[in-house]
C-alpha cells in the first residue's frame, strides 16, 4: 500500500497499523544565516522571488479539510529552517499586473505592497482580495486568512497557531490543550499582559497590490505571505521538544479560511452564503482548505496534523521522507482516546474494562487488538498505557500522549 507523503520504497513495506491515515509529510531545508547573527536569513518583505525561495520545494496542493471536494482557488506553501526562526512563505495569484506601493513599518510587521511572484513562500490564488481586520491579535478567521498550526513535542498540548490577512494583521496563541478537552487560548488577546505571543521575534510580511484590496471593480488578485517564526516561541512551554536538527519530526499543518462575497449596493463587499464544502452547501459559513486532510471541520486536532521533518542538507540534495516510527502507536493511543470518549459520552463515567470499549471504537483511529493496553482510572480520568512495536504511548483524558521507546529496543 503507498503511503502519502513518503517515497515508493518506504511506501513499500509491509502494511502497519494506521498507515492508511498517515499525514503528509514534507522536507524543510536548513537556511544558512551570516555568522554571529541573530536576524533571520532572508529578509522578510514578503518578495517571495528570492533564491531563498525558489530553491526549495513547494508542498503539496491544499486540500478540502474534510470532504473530497476541491478547492475553488489553489494554495501551497514552502518551508525553510535555522536555529533561530521557522519560515513559511505563502503567495496567492491570479493576476499578471504590476505594481509597486512603498512598504511601511507597523508593529514590528512590515505591510508591503509591491508586484508579486508566484515562485517561493505560500501560494494563495484569490479573486478578491478583501480584509477588514487591523488590531494586533483580533480573531483573524473572520477574514480571509493563512494559518500556521505547530506542534513541537506532539503531545497534543501547548501547541502554537498564527494567522495572518492581505492586511498583514496577525494573531499568536498557544492553546493548552484542545477545545474539545476544554482547552483555551492563551494570548495578548485574552491576556494583553502576561497572554502568550510570538512577538517580539516574529517578523512577518504581506505583499498586496494596493487598488485590489476591499475593490469588488478588481478581479484575478493575489496576495503573498511571508513569515519568520521564533523557534524559541514554537517551542515554549514545550519542555520535551526535540530541537530543530537533521531527522527530527515535528507536527505542523496550513489552513485557509476562504469566505464568498457579493457586492452590495455601494460596491463594497458583503459575506454572503456560498460554503463549497459544508454538510450543507452553500451555507453561511466559510471554506476550510489545509495542506494535510483533517477528515472534519477542525482543526485543533493536532493527532491529525501533517509531518515536518527537519533536514540539514543543501536543497540540491536528494532527501527522503523518513517514515514517522512512533505513528502506528499513536494511531492506537488515539483509538482508545476516540472509544473511551464515546463511551464516556454515553455512559457518563470512564472504563477500564477493554471489551466493554471495544463497542465504541470508531473510525477513523480505532481500537488496536494488536496492542498490549491497560487502563488506569484516576479520580478525574483515566490514563491508559498502549504498547506496540518498539514503543509505549501513555494517552489520558486531556489527550495528553506521549511516546517512549521500550527500553530493550533502544538498547539494542
Amino acid at each position: 500500500m503507498m503511503i502519502p507523503g513518503l517515497d515508493s520504497a518506504l511506501a513499500a513495506s509491509p502494511l502497519r497499523y494506521g498507515d492508511e491515515l498517515y499525514p503528509r509529510q514534507h522536507i524543510a531545508f536548513r537556511a544558512t544565516r551570516p555568522s554571529g547573527s541573530n536576524r533571520p536569513a532572508v529578509q522578510i518583505d514578503g518578495d517571495l522571488s528570492k533564491s531563498f525561495w525558489e530553491e526549495v520545494p513547494w508542498t503539496e496542493d491544499f486540500v478540502d479539510i474534510a470532504t473530497e471536494t476541491s478547492p475553488k482557488f489553489r494554495t501551497r506553501a514552502k518551508i525553510r529552517w535555522d536555529e533561530n526562526f521557522l519560515y513559511i512563505g505563502t503567495p496567492s495569484s491570479a493576476s499578471n499586473k504590476s505594481m509597486t506601493v512603498k512598504g511601511v513599518e507597523r508593529l514590528g510587521y512590515s505591510k508591503i505592497s509591491p508586484e508579486l511572484s508566484d515562485r517561493g513562500g505560500a501560494y494563495l490564488e484569490e479573486t478578491d482580495v478583501w480584509g477588514t481586520l487591523t488590531k494586533h491579535n483580533s480573531v483573524i478567521f473572520h477574514d480571509n486568512d493563512f494559518e500556521v498550526f505547530v506542534s513541537t513535542d506532539a503531545t497534543n498540548h501547548n501547541y502554537k497557531e498564527f494567522e495572518v490577512n492581505c492586511l498583514n494583521c496577525t494573531w499568536s496563541l498557544l492553546l493548552n490543550k484542545p477545545y474539545a478537552e476544554s482547552g483555551s487560548e492563551d494570548s495578548k488577546r485574552i491576556d494583553p499582559e502576561n497572554g502568550y505571543d510570538m512577538e517580539p521575534g516574529l517578523i512577518s510580511a504581506v505583499k498586496v497590490y494596493p487598488d485590489e484590496i476591499n475593490n469588488p471593480s478588481v478581479k484575478n488578485s493575489h496576495w503573498t505571505v511571508e513569515v519568520a517564526m521564533p523557534m524559541q516561541k514554537l517551542m515554549e512551554r514545550n519542555p520535551d521538544a526535540k530541537q530543530p536538527d537533521d531527522g527530527v519530526l515535528w507536527r505542523i499543518n496550513f489552513s485557509r479560511v476562504q469566505w464568498s462575497f457579493g457586492v452590495d449596493e455601494d460596491n463594497k463587499y458583503v459575506k454572503k452564503a456560498c460554503c463549497q464544502s459544508c454538510r450543507i452547501p452553500g451555507a453561511e459559513a466559510e471554506d476550510n482548505w489545509v495542506w494535510s486532510k483533517q477528515g472534519e471541520v477542525a482543526m485543533h486536532l493536532p493527532e491529525r496534523w501533517g509531518i515536518l521533518q527537519f533536514s540539514n542538507e543543501m536543497p540540491s540534495t536528494e532527501v527522503k521522507l523518513k517514515y514517522y516510527e512512533e505513528w502506528p502507536v499513536r494511531c492506537a493511543a488515539m483509538g482508545l482516546f476516540y472509544a473511551m470518549k464515546e463511551y464516556q459520552s454515553s455512559e457518563s463515567l470512564y472504563t477500564d474494562d477493554l471489551k466493554a470499549l471495544a463497542a465504541y471504537s470508531i473510525k477513523p483511529f480505532t481500537i488496536c487488538n494488536e496492542a498490549a493496553t491497560s487502563i488506569m482510572l484516576t479520580d478525574d480520568g483515566y490514563e491508559a498505557r498502549v504498547s506496540l512495536g518498539q514503543f509505549t504511548a501513555t494517552i489520558n483524558h486531556e489527550r495528553y500522549l506521549v511516546v517512549e521507546r521500550d527500553i530493550d529496543t533502544a538498547l539494542s
